[in-house]
């Protein structure tokens, strides 16, 4: 039986446009943000079109220190590079932190995020890529459905998007990116559970 997944076929298209694929999540992380969701709306501040959105607050520092030791890596150093801050030691804070309870037909339109970079985790994803599939099985392009996309631009200036075919393999992982890069996720349609994610920005201290 092959090996490769979505999620795995996903990493080299991922790391070639300057977005981090990670792995592996330690397990308290996973845990304390499937244990530790608040009640709090966060809708006013996001722009999904989404009923249940709720921030965290008060979120340990191993969530912080996990994320600062990921953007280190050369794929978003690039980026950063082009950053002028006047913070030496901790240029980095974990600004927001928010998990999106997505249900069938709900969506988030193109949007960008606030800060350097920006993240989602994948914690459930409920249905089945393959029967998303047979949703709109005449559409030239092949099926948008429950995909999540980037907008990028290439050495032409021409926008293009990278879309990634989001389905189980993808639980407990994560992509980081920078925050004003654009993206977009369609609406599922064949399962009445929850797509939980979480997201957040880390921004720069100037302070």
């Amino acid at each position: 039986m092959s090996d490769e997944t979505n999620w795995k076929n996903s990493k080299t298209l991922l790391e070639t446009n300057g977005i981090l694929p990670i792995d592996v999540i330690p397990k308290n992380i996973i845990d304390y943000l499937n244990n530790n969701k608040s009640m709090i709306p966060k809708n006013n501040h996001l722009a999904g079109q989404i009923q249940n959105e709720y921030g965290y607050f008060n979120w340990p520092n191993f969530i912080d220190d996990f994320l600062f030791e990921k953007i280190n890596h050369p794929i978003l150093i690039q980026y950063s590079k082009k950053i002028k801050s006047n913070s030496s030691d901790r240029p980095y804070y974990l600004s927001n932190l928010w998990v999106n309870l997505q249900k069938k037909y709900e969506f988030n339109p193109i949007h960008n995020h606030s800060g350097v970079f920006s993240f989602i985790i994948f914690l459930k994803i409920p249905y089945n890529l393959e029967d998303e599939n047979k949703v709109f099985p005449r559409s030239s392009n092949g099926s948008s459905c429950s995909r999540l996309s980037f907008l990028v631009t290439d050495y032409m200036g021409e926008i293009y998007d990278i879309t990634l075919d989001v389905d189980k393999s993808f639980e407990n992982k994560m992509v980081i990116f920078p925050a004003k890069m654009c993206h977009l996720v369609y609406p599922f349609y064949t399962s009445d559970d929850y797509r939980i994610t979480v997201s957040g920005n880390i921004a720069l201290d100037v302070g």
